[in-house]
């Protein structure tokens, strides 16, 4: 029977590749010129507010062999999204276009925040807790 618990390899792993993300999205936005800040923090709030509910929502009311199927069907279609998004911003309005430093920096850290906030203001009690 497999463990019910993430083995620490895979843990770490998880780490190196956030790492990873967030290293590239800093070398981004540090090379660019001038630098975004405006559209990274816009990008920063709305993944926040965004991610955040939803994740702990799911965490929360989810059982987990379900929420990794609907892990795989949400990246499915964010995928199918952001490709669609591409090809319709590259053909009719490069303006809808919003992939750049900024945005990669954002994501990335609204993305922080939202996992910080979840391990730091929501209490342990009312984690899991069926609120």
């Amino acid at each position: 029977m497999p463990s019910e618990t993430v083995s620490t390899r895979l843990r770490v792993v998880r780490y190196v590749v956030f790492g990873g993300v967030f290293l590239f999205a800093a070398g981004q936005f540090y090379a660019a010129e001038p630098r975004p800040w405006g559209v990274a923090a816009a990008w920063a709030a709305g993944t926040a507010l965004v991610f955040g509910p939803i994740a702990w929502l799911a965490r929360d009311r989810v059982p987990e062999d379900r929420r990794e199927t609907l892990t795989y069907v949400a990246g499915g279609v964010g995928i199918l999204v952001a490709s669609v998004w591409l090809g319709v911003a590259l053909a009719f309005a490069p303006a809808l276009f919003s992939y750049g430093p900024g945005f990669l920096a954002g994501v990335a850290v609204g993305t922080l925040l939202a996992l910080l906030a979840e391990r730091t203001v929501v209490p342990e009690r009312l984690r899991g807790a069926g609120i």
